[in-house]
């Protein structure tokens, strides 16, 4: 059963579990849901319901992060985009293994389970590319393409780059894991979360400015020093280090690949920008994989939304174009 919140993309009072009424994409509605046991907060609405796009955001973001290119993308095709398991107004499982990818693919698939919604395009970025990576594999008949945006394999960052590839842009990956070093550091520290999360949106010059002029910045930064919302994120890391890593590897060794097309996109200054990303997916891909970089850092949908959206709308006109030929 699914309950919904008006149309706002303005701040009103928060809740009982600490957390800041949900902010909704202007052309979008609000709604609560439960999926896979437990209360998933989604945005939803658009054009065409027989084109859908389920979008999936990363890491101190929620779904609010496609604000910029959702008026374009919800123009022919119908938006579904969820706050992901751990993250935003969704709820925040305590063990660490119930945040793994797995579940949050599943997640994904309840939700459009609920929404009758058959086979989608889904755009997807940082830590929601990699629940994304994990639908494709597990779930390809509900696909007909995904793109993944500034996101590297997870086995590949822990098990094939080197010390000196990993140290300026995913030292992040190994403090995560630091137990109980990071909860020290972080949990129920507010000063310091904030330090923390604006050392990453500080990567790109101007960024924090552009979040405070768009009114997302206070609501990124609460929901993430929300109740229970630093330690999901930290378990976030390391079930997908000790659980989703291995389940991978185990995949690939099968000679398991994702089937169906992949777009690339990565900011010229971005987490991917160093290494050779696409020759990186083809090695784990059956179908079509087609790359390019965009002008930013790694919040591409927000740096750059005119020319991400454009990528993104070419990418899933291809898609449905092949599904109707």
């Amino acid at each position: 059963m699914t309950s919904e919140t008006p149309n706002s993309c303005q701040k009103a009072s928060g809740d009982k579990r600490g957390l800041p009424a949900p902010m909704v994409i202007d052309g979008l509605q609000g709604a609560w849901t439960k999926v896979n046991g437990i209360k998933m907060f989604y945005q939803h609405g658009g054009g065409d319901k027989g084109k859908p796009l389920l979008l999936v955001h990363g890491l101190f973001q929620t779904g609010m992060m496609w604000r910029r290119v959702a008026g374009a993308l919800m123009r022919d095709h119908y938006l579904i985009i969820p706050d992901n398991r751990g993250y935003g107004q969704t709820e925040k499982p305590a063990a660490m293994n119930h945040l793994t990818k797995k579940l949050q693919a599943a997640d994904l698939k309840a939700l459009l389970d609920q929404l009758g919604v058959e086979k989608c395009v889904v755009l997807s970025h940082d830590r929601g590319a990699r629940i994304a990576r994990t639908f494709a594999m597990d779930y390809p008949e509900r696909l007909l393409g995904v793109c993944f945006m500034d996101m590297l394999p997870t086995e590949y960052i822990y098990q094939e780059m080197t010390c000196t590839q990993t140290g300026s842009h995913h030292w992040d990956q190994l403090f995560k894991l630091a137990s109980p070093m990071a909860e020290d550091l972080l949990v129920n520290k507010p000063d310091n979360i904030k330090i923390y999360v604006d050392n990453f949106y500080e990567r790109t010059p101007g960024f924090i400015k552009l979040l405070k002029d768009d009114g997302v910045y206070d609501y990124y930064m609460q929901c993430i020093q929300s109740p229970g919302a630093i330690m999901a994120m930290l378990n976030d890391y390391r079930a997908a280090y000790s659980i989703d890593v291995p389940r991978i590897r185990a995949a690939l060794d099968r000679g398991e690949r994702i089937s169906a097309p992949v777009q690339l996109l990565w900011g010229e200054k971005g987490n991917a920008s160093k290494s050779p990303i696409v020759e990186i997916y083809e090695a784990r891909c059956s179908n079509t994989v087609e790359g390019a970089s965009v002008p930013s850092g790694h919040y591409l949908a927000e740096e750059q939304p005119e020319i991400t959206q454009k990528l993104l709308l070419n990418f899933v006109d291809q898609c449905y174009a092949r599904q109707t030929s």
